[in-house]
């Protein structure tokens, strides 16, 4: 049994509890209080900010995990929800509006469109950069997600972590620019402070958690993301097989400069390996990894609650998206990570 253990990274000083023999749910938490760690911008954000030329932007390459199916165990029985229902509700920005858009259509799928809705998922979901050796950077999406410190995103474990290096990216001039679209920034790029995951992906690489949430400093002004630009709500044990919409930057439209959707009902995952994920019709590549699956999703407020994200392909069954779904362990990441 793989020891499910939570790894915060960034700024501060963290410090591992004592494990519980044959917990999996072992915890790495902190040495300090979370309101007494460094959150506001200074010369080192800056100094990561400024890295970030509009040619680096547009050179970053997209990563996406390709899976194959296991042959011993490609016939996927559904699970039951393994615990309550549980949710926060999503919160308004001051710089949202109240607009209403005919782009979205709930009762239609749809693989691969342009978003161009204003609702509330403009502001929250953005895209995600970082640099490697060798004058190299990688992409990925993510999502404002509700939190008591309103500095909270969630993307794919496997854009935190590389497993080449096994190490986080946190060192890596790692970046979140929300409503990114053609290298327009028009809520600016805003710096990584910390990263969340749990061991079962950064030492196991189990899917069914390919989850990392990350805290963001705020902005020269002081200002926290949420308060500017609102979050969306977040769920745990939500109904399965329901209609999800998927938002994301993939690089097979536009190399990754335009947000797109994708919206169906979600199904079992056929991946197997115990994977107890989802899979919705989607033709977006790499690029829309860890971009947020929305169900209860309005079109004309963009308001819902993230049940899952974007994590992986799978080479036998193409235009079908895979994403773990979130339950009372990842719920448990979540409030680890959001206070």
């Amino acid at each position: 049994m793989f020891t499910l253990s939570l790894i915060l990274i960034g700024t501060a000083c963290f410090v591992a509890t004592t494990p519980i023999a044959n917990d999996p749910f072992t915890i790495v938490s902190s040495d300090v209080s979370p309101s007494s760690r460094l959150i506001s911008f200074d010369k080192s954000v800056d100094k990561i900010l400024s890295f970030w030329t509009d040619d680096k932007l547009k050179a970053a390459k997209s990563v996406m995990p390709i899976r194959k199916i296991n042959s011993q165990t490609t016939t996927k029985t559904e699970i039951s929800n393994n615990g309550p229902r549980v949710l926060v509700d999503g919160t308004m920005g001051s710089l949202q509006k109240a607009a209403i858009s005919a782009a979205v259509n709930p009762d239609k799928a749809s693989s691969r469109q342009v978003f161009t809705s204003t609702g509330r998922q403009t502001y929250t979901t953005g895209k995600i950069f970082w640099n490697n050796t060798g004058n190299s950077y990688g992409m990925c999406s993510g999502a404002i997600v509700t939190s008591n410190n309103k500095d909270t995103i969630v993307t794919a474990g496997h854009c935190c972590f590389d497993h080449d290096t096994n190490k986080f990216r946190i060192s890596q001039n790692f970046i979140f620019i929300p409503d990114y679209k053609s290298g327009a920034q028009p809520y600016g790029k805003w710096a990584a402070r910390t990263m969340t995951a749990y061991t079962a992906w950064t030492v196991n690489q189990n899917f069914n958690y390919d989850v990392c949430f990350v805290n963001l400093y705020t902005n020269s002004k002081g200002q926290h993301i949420q308060d500017l630009l609102g979050a969306e709500g977040i769920a745990s044990n939500y109904p399965r097989n329901a209609i999800t919409y998927s938002f994301g930057y993939p690089y097979n439209l536009a190399q990754g400069e335009i947000m797109q959707y994708c919206s169906g009902s979600a199904a079992a995952s056929k991946y197997g390996n115990g994977y107890t994920g989802q899979t919705i019709p989607c033709d977006m590549t790499g690029g829309c990894s860890g971009g947020p699956w929305i169900q209860n999703f309005t079109a004309s407020t963009g308001i819902g609650y993230i049940t899952s994200l974007n994590s992986f392909l799978i080479t036998t069954i193409p235009n079908y998206m895979n994403g773990p779904y979130f339950e009372s362990n990842i719920w448990s990441l979540y409030q680890k990570c959001m206070v």
